[in-house]
C-alpha cells in the first residue's frame, strides 16, 4: 500500500512536468498572436474560474486564515508574479538553450535553501542524482542550439526566475502545513491576478481587441490555464506535501525533455542520439534522487516559525 501510494505521487510528478513541459509548444503556438502578460492573464483568470467552479461542486469553499495572508500575497509574488517577468521578458534576450541550463539549476539552488530554511537533511545519492540530471539536460538543450551572446540583463531576468521558483517552493511547503493544493492554487492564482491587471493595463491593454482573435486563437490558451496553470500546480503541490521539496523540485529537470520530445513531435524539430542519451541521463539521475535507504529525519529547524 505504501508503495502504491508513493507510486501515485511519481505519477502526479510526472504528470506536473509534462503538462509544464508541454506549455513551452503551447507557449510557441500562442505568442503569434497574444503578448506575454496576456497570455499569463488570461491563463490564471480561466485556472482560478475553474477551480471556483469546481470548489462549489464539491461543496468545500474554503478560505485562507487572515494571519496566513501575508504568506499567500508572498506565494504568489514569487510564482506567477516575479517567475513570469523574469522567464518571460529573460527569454527575449537570451537564447532558449542557455535559458534552459539557468532554469536547471533549480534543483540545486532548492535543495541548498531547503536545508537552510527547513533543515531537510539529504545524502550523496540525493546531489549524484542532481548533477547527473543536470548533465543529462546540458546534453538536450546544448544540441538544441547554440548558447550564443548572454547579454546581462537576460541573464539576472533569468536568475531572477529561478529564485522565484526556488522561493516558491519554500513559502509552500510552510502552507502546505494547514492548507490543501486546491485553496493555495486558487489563492495564488486569484493573487496572481491582482498582480498582473495593473502591468497589462499599463503595458498591453492600449494595443489589445478582442476583435483581433478567434475562438481556435484561445486554444493555446485554454491548455495552458487548464494543464499548465491548474493540474500542474495541484500535482506537484502534492508532490511537494509527500516527498519534500528536495525528492520533488528535481522532477522539474524533466521539463526540458519533454519539451524535446514533443518539439520533435509537434513543431517537427530534430531529435539526435546525443538528445537521447541526455534524456537517459536525466531520467537516470531523478531516479537516483529518489533513493531513500535512510530513514527520514525530522526537521530540526524551521526558520519560517522561529
Amino acid at each position: 500500500m505504501v508503495r502504491l501510494k508513493k507510486f501515485r505521487v511519481y505519477i502526479l510528478l510526472f504528470l506536473s512536468m509534462f503538462f509544464w513541459g508541454m506549455s513551452f509548444i503551447w507557449y510557441k503556438q500562442a505568442y503569434p498572436g497574444f503578448h506575454p502578460i496576456s497570455l499569463v492573464l488570461f491563463r490564471l483568470i480561466i485556472s482560478f474560474a475553474l477551480l471556483v467552479l469546481y470548489s462549489i461542486i464539491i461543496q468545500r469553499v474554503t478560505w485562507p486564515k487572515f494571519k496566513d495572508f501575508k504568506f499567500f500575497f508572498l506565494l504568489a509574488f514569487f510564482e506567477p508574479l516575479m517567475y513570469f517577468l523574469g522567464e518571460s521578458f529573460g527569454m527575449q534576450i537570451v537564447s532558449s538553450t542557455l535559458a534552459s541550463i539557468l532554469i536547471a539549476t533549480i534543483p540545486l539552488v532548492s535543495t541548498i535553501a531547503a536545508f537552510y530554511f527547513y533543515n531537510e537533511r539529504f545524502t550523496a545519492n540525493k546531489y549524484l542524482g542532481i548533477l547527473i540530471s543536470f548533465v543529462g539536460v546540458l546534453l538536450v538543450v546544448y544540441f538544441d542550439g547554440s548558447i550564443g551572446e548572454a547579454p546581462l540583463k537576460g541573464v539576472i531576468l533569468m536568475i531572477l526566475a529561478v529564485l522565484s521558483a526556488v522561493g516558491y517552493s519554500l513559502v509552500l511547503k510552510r502552507l502546505l502545513v494547514d492548507y490543501g493544493p486546491i485553496i493555495i492554487v486558487s489563492a495564488q492564482n486569484l493573487i496572481g491576478i491582482l498582480y498582473f491587471l495593473p502591468i497589462f493595463f499599463i503595458f498591453e491593454a492600449k494595443g489589445f481587441s478582442w476583435s483581433n482573435y478567434s475562438p481556435h486563437d484561445f486554444l493555446p490558451v485554454l491548455y495552458l490555464a487548464v494543464f499548465a496553470s491548474t493540474f500542474s500546480f495541484i500535482f506537484y503541490i502534492e508532490g511537494v506535501k509527500k516527498i519534500g521539496i528536495t525528492r520533488a523540485i528535481v522532477f522539474t529537470n524533466f521539463v526540458p525533455i519533454v519539451t524535446a520530445v514533443f518539439a520533435v513531435v509537434i513543431l517537427n524539430e530534430k531529435m539526435s542520439f546525443i538528445k537521447i542519451a541526455g534524456i537517459c541521463l536525466t531520467i537516470s539521475g531523478l531516479l537516483m534522487t529518489q533513493i531513500n535507504k535512510y530513514p527520514k529525519l525530522k526537521i530540526i529547524k524551521n526558520r519560517w516559525r522561529s
